[in-house]
């Protein structure tokens, strides 16, 4: 079976195109509101489950996505998928929200970002910290970061609440990947890093036709060299 190649777009992302596939999954995401819930972390908006079917996909995916980070499917402990839809507007925006985070300060888990939705609803975006020039987040600089990161935001006079876009007062965009229906991106997971949304409506009159996407965790067995 021919191998996925993807696209090496900054020194720590990849990017694959699989636009008919992606037909699929927008077409199975459900609209029924009672099957999206809010989750437990900071994400602007709700998740819902991804069917059975979609980890079949991943797994198709995995090898040549593994490859690029010197690893294989023996590696893999954990892989968790959901569907995320954007709905918090900018004006409801709390603080930590409109900067970049990171996913965990492990070394070892992968992102996959899968866009169901065009490129009107923004991308993401990759940062470095300006005050310590941390872009990438681990248990040694964490604490702080953290702690110096707090103390900012305590003295930053943000009177207007928004996404992030390219540039803040606190962080640098270093690369930014535009949102294409059936585009997917993968990076470490501890890369500084936002959803970029332009001031666009977010609730949308059925529930997929708004900021869709698919959201993939991949956990290794081993701590990726960055």
């Amino acid at each position: 079976m021919k191998q996925d190649k993807w696209e090496k777009t900054d020194k720590y992302t990849y990017s694959l195109m699989k636009v008919e596939e992606s037909i699929k999954w927008k077409e199975l995401a459900s609209n029924y509101k009672p099957d999206w819930i809010v989750p437990s972390n900071s994400y602007p908006g709700l998740w819902a489950k991804v069917p059975q079917i979609y980890f079949d996909f991943i797994n198709q995916i995995l090898p040549s996505l593994l490859s690029n980070f010197s690893a294989e499917l023996k590696n893999v402990k954990r892989v968790a998928c959901n569907y995320a839809l954007a709905t918090t507007s900018h004006r409801e925006l709390h603080n930590y929200q409109q900067i970049p985070h990171f996913d965990s300060p492990l070394n070892n888990q992968i992102a996959i970002v899968h866009y169901l939705c065009s490129q009107e609803f923004g991308g993401t975006g990759f940062y470095y910290h300006n005050s310590s020039e941390i872009e990438v987040v681990t248990a040694k600089n964490r604490p702080s970061y953290v702690d110096t990161l707090a103390k900012e935001m305590t003295l930053l006079n943000n009177k207007n609440s928004q996404y992030i876009e390219d540039n803040h007062p606190l962080f640098t965009r270093t690369h930014y990947e535009q949102a294409q229906f059936g585009k997917l991106i993968c990076y470490p997971g501890n890369l500084l890093h936002s959803a970029c949304i332009p001031s666009v409506d977010l609730t949308a009159s059925k529930l997929t036709e708004g900021r869709l996407t698919i959201t993939t965790f991949i956990e290794l067995d081993f701590e990726l060299r960055l």
